[in-house]
């Protein structure tokens, strides 16, 4: 009677095991093909039927690019967008072109199971390729916490939801390390921050923007964060705003030149006073750390808190 209680017991918790061992379900989770169907949600709210593990894949924005190579996904991507200039080594998948129109045309050529687009950009060529019946997802992050969700949404529409974990939760130790060293900083401390150039229309991302939400985790001010999305801010306002912090950006969007258009920025007229000016707090930085809704994203939020805390300092 003993022996058989205590065999019971041995299967018993042999049994508790199997059912709640990490490794297992890790294991299971990374099994491909097991993980389908799966239905998802993209940015425009449309619910997306997966039915199998994807093998070619197309993105048609740098954003998704970067993040199906974080994924370690790049041998399944076939086709990317001429503005998709990283990581090295992404100049040798197939180009499809500008970023919109798309060319649909050489989309279909590559025959993809699943493509990656931009949201509102590429809205009309997503309605028609999912008119010609190609899975389509649309991810158009506009703050840290979207971008994370999509990686979500891209690492599960893949079949490697545990990668997507993995990323997602190196990538959230990062930002809450810095969301946490800058929460207590009042407004009334906070630097004064203008991102923009010297044209005579300028345009600020403010409020409901991936960089306004990159300079307001790393304790600084954006002179323009009271106003909702791009804005038209005039070299009047910039100057009375007094920031005290300038951040010129270049990249493939915007290629001119950085010592030109920091020493245009110093030149500018009226802005001669402004105390960014005055005391040299004018920082170059790679546009693709605070515009592109990636990975990336953290290397900008990591360099906007270097730059704030050491003026601090």
């Amino acid at each position: 009677m003993v022996h058989q209680k205590t065999m019971s017991a041995v299967v018993s918790l042999l049994l508790f095991i199997f059912l709640t061992s990490p490794i297992l379900c890790w294991a299971n989770t990374n099994a491909g093909d097991d993980l389908f169907p799966v239905i998802l949600t993209d940015d425009l709210g449309i619910k997306i039927t997966i039915t199998k593990k994807p093998e070619r894949i197309v993105s048609t924005a740098p954003n998704n690019t970067e993040i199906i190579f974080a994924l370690g996904l790049e041998d399944k991507l076939v086709g990317r967008t001429d503005f998709c200039n990283y990581p090295p080594g992404v100049e040798k998948i197939e180009s499809i072109g500008m970023l919109s129109p798309l060319n649909l045309e050489k989309i279909v050529s590559l025959e993809p199971d699943l493509i990656l687009t931009f949201g509102g950009l590429q809205a009309k060529d997503i309605i028609r390729l999912r008119e010609l019946g190609y899975k389509v997802l649309a991810l158009d992050a506009e703050t840290l916490s979207e971008m994370l969700n999509n990686i979500e949404i891209i690492a599960t529409a893949c079949g490697v939801p545990e990668k997507g974990k993995e990323l997602i939760t190196n990538l959230k130790e990062r930002i809450d390390f810095i969301a946490t060293s800058s929460a207590d900083i009042p407004a009334s401390q906070r630097l004064k921050v203008f991102t923009g150039s010297s044209y005579e229309a300028i345009w600020s991302p403010g409020k409901d923007t991936l960089f306004d939400d990159l300079i307001t985790l790393a304790g600084g001010q954006n002179i323009v964060g009271n106003q909702k999305g791009w804005v038209t801010i005039s070299s009047e306002q910039v100057a009375l705003a007094e920031p005290d912090v300038i951040i010129i950006t270049s990249g493939i969007m915007n290629p001119e030149e950085i010592d030109k258009m920091k020493d245009d920025v110093i030149r500018h007229p009226g802005w001669s006073q402004i105390p960014a000016i005055k005391k040299n707090h004018i920082f170059a930085a790679n546009e693709d750390l605070f515009y592109r809704a990636g990975p990336r994203l953290v290397e900008g939020l990591e360099l906007l808190y270097e730059i704030f805390s050491g003026i601090k300092e």
